[in-house]
């Protein structure tokens, strides 16, 4: 099956992540740190600007606002996020676990926004992410960001061009970005929308997915 692809060149080195569209989902009950509700990041402990707790897979930031948050899960393709504390962050690929609760239990404004709410103490506002299908790509040569984790974060994939490289990250849903040599014909998919520190120097020109 052909797959159309469009490649963007950027100038900045800096992303704010795939383009989402945020839906409220509702206010839940966390548990302790065992035995959290969202745990995708956990094992990850960068995620380009982004420091994490990989121990619990928490971000922590003063500035914490929907965006941010959702902006840092859509580097990972995430379809959920958590708000929780006024500025704590968690991103998940379900949700529930503890239960449902009013949303009244979810009440502390969020510590970069006040007219926003990011959940309570032990509790989380919980939303949505829904990606555009697309096959629109930024181009970033040289970028120094990338990921560090535990986790299976790349795949190789056999293409004897970029656009093939591309089509082939466009045919996955967990595909975020890609790698691409044009010296060595040689091609990664992502989970992340950063590579591992392998996979970045003159040599790989990293595509980010929008």
């Amino acid at each position: 099956m052909h797959v159309s692809v469009t490649v963007a060149v950027r100038s900045t080195d800096l992303c704010a992540g795939r383009v989402a569209q945020i839906s409220y989902v509702g206010c839940y009950q966390d548990g302790d740190n065992s035995n959290r509700d969202l745990t995708a990041l956990k094992g990850v402990s960068r995620l380009g600007l982004y420091t994490i707790d990989a121990n619990i897979g928490i971000i922590n930031n003063g500035d914490m606002s929907l965006e941010f948050c959702s902006d840092v899960c859509s580097l990972g393709g995430f379809p959920y996020f958590g708000v929780q504390f006024s500025e704590q962050c968690f991103c998940g690929t379900s949700y529930g676990l503890h239960g449902k609760l009013d949303d009244s239990k979810c009440d502390m404004q969020c510590a970069g926004n006040s007219l926003q709410t990011c959940g309570g103490f032990g509790t989380s506002s919980i939303f949505s992410l829904a990606y555009p299908k697309n096959n629109f790509y930024n181009l970033l040569k040289n970028s120094a960001l990338t990921v560090e984790t535990s986790k299976t974060s790349f795949w190789p994939a056999a293409t004897p061009s970029v656009m093939h490289c591309l089509a082939k990250c466009s045919a996955r849903a967990d595909c975020q970005a890609a790698v691409f040599s044009k010296r060595l014909l040689a091609c990664h998919l992502l989970a992340f929308a950063y590579p591992p520190a392998s996979l970045t120097g003159p040599d790989w020109n990293l595509y980010q997915r929008g």
